[in-house]
């Protein structure tokens, strides 16, 4: 079978030229990685920045006055501006975290800050916070949290058979603050009508907070476009360093959140008798020492980022799956209503067997509830195997696993 080929002006995923970039394949030749959504493997040029960064020019950011804080200084922030630049946002709505998890939880702490009724980001007793059931729980535990304290209600939207969300026109009502979709799910690979429902949400008074943590790496993103209000995504798994995640923030609404995480750096004054004043969004956001050597090795991501690389062939064929016996496909079964994201039963196998079989014929992929307790209980499942896909795998990795999962089947259910 030949391979995809791609050139300077044209980048279709499966072709080994943009293989070449991970080291990881030359370093695992045997080995079909399917697990990206859990975990993307690094490009070269990521691996080499963050080498240089440690070995020539570490030091602090935006605390001292000689060369090489300077320079770190300047490189930390030209990451923030290429980020912003990625998701369609302006420098002064992004901030840097640990995680995407741990954007949400700086979100959904700082939410509950608020104290000003006035303020669009205001909770009450009573209000509500109304969900996806395809939340993934850095977004649902944080808010489930934020709803306790603050008396609010949540509640969540309806969904169709094949995964999508679905009923928000009658969901969101005046007593709705926060409306909480995420743009790709992480099992149905299904992606949200975001537009849609920010505004509705908007024309109600409510806020959007959509996760974008499988999007940023499917499609081209624009917060504007897409009227998201807040959002969070980490940088493991579009190909940068682990330890890195961002916060965006609508500049409006960015300005009016409270921090909620205090230390060094996010400090303009402290007093010993009178309240300390904080720095503007973002920077009142990053308390500490921030993970610099991540933030810096990011940039080499961003050229690979922008290239808009088709998956279209790769999705189409890792939905062949869908024609298998007693396979059940979690989400829409039409490859353009989906990213190459694939969460599938085995009936009469465990998912946990699954993957062994798999791990054993030397195919990685995810077994488990993938975070999303909620909506596997509404498949009416406690988990599920899952199979994903990035511009580095190749046809014939999908071929692999197809056949795999053709004879699974039959390998623990004799007779069949």
């Amino acid at each position: 079978m030949d391979k995809t080929v791609c050139n300077e002006s044209e980048w279709i995923a499966g072709a080994p030229e943009i293989r070449s970039l991970f080291p990881f394949f030359k370093n695992n030749p045997d080995l079909t990685y399917l697990d990206s959504a859990a975990t993307s493997q690094k490009l070269k040029g990521v691996i080499e920045k963050g080498y240089e960064f440690y070995s020539i020019y570490n030091a602090p950011v935006s605390r001292s006055a000689y060369e090489l804080a300077y320079r770190d200084t300047e490189e930390f922030e030209k990451t923030r501006e290429e980020i912003a630049s990625l998701i369609g946002a302006d420098c002064e709505e992004v901030a840097f975290t640990s995680s995407a998890t741990g954007a949400f939880n700086i979100l959904a702490n700082s939410l509950g800050y608020v104290e000003d009724p006035r303020s669009p980001l205001y909770l009450a007793e009573g209000d509500e916070i109304l969900l996806s059931r395809s939340e993934h729980n850095s977004v649902l535990l944080p808010l489930q949290e934020l709803a306790r304290r603050r008396g609010c209600t949540l509640k969540f939207l309806p969904m169709s058979e094949d995964g999508q969300v679905e009923g928000w026109q009658d969901a969101i009502g005046e007593k709705t603050k926060i409306v909480a979709v995420s743009r790709l799910s992480n099992v149905t690979g299904a992606f949200a009508d975001i537009p849609s429902i920010s505004k509705a949400a908007h024309a109600a008074g409510a806020i959007v907070i959509s996760d974008i943590c499988q999007a940023v790496a499917h499609e081209k993103i624009d917060v504007k476009a897409l009227g998201i209000d807040f959002t969070g995504f980490s940088a493991h798994k579009i190909y940068g360093p682990t330890g890195l995640g961002f916060l965006y923030g609508r500049k409006d609404l960015f300005d009016q959140l409270p921090a909620s995480y205090f230390g060094g750096s996010m400090v303009d004054s402290a007093w010993e008798n009178r309240q300390a004043v904080y720095k503007s969004a973002p920077w009142r956001f990053e308390a500490g020492t921030q993970p610099v050597a991540q933030v810096i090795a990011m940039q080499a991501a961003f050229d690979f980022l922008k290239k808009g690389i088709s998956e279209t062939a790769l999705t189409e064929r890792l939905m062949q799956a869908s024609s298998i016996p007693h396979v059940r496909i979690l989400g829409p079964l039409s490859p353009a209503r989906r990213a190459p994201i694939l969460s599938f039963e085995v009936e009469g196998v465990h998912p946990h067997d699954v993957a062994q079989f798999m791990a054993v014929n030397g195919v990685a992929i995810r077994s488990g509830h993938q975070c999303a307790q909620i909506l596997h209980r509404s498949f009416g499942i406690p988990s599920s195997s899952r199979a994903s896909l990035a511009p580095y795998n190749e046809p014939e990795e999908v071929d692999r696993f197809l056949d795999l999962l053709s004879g699974l089947r039959s390998y623990f259910i004799k007779g069949e």
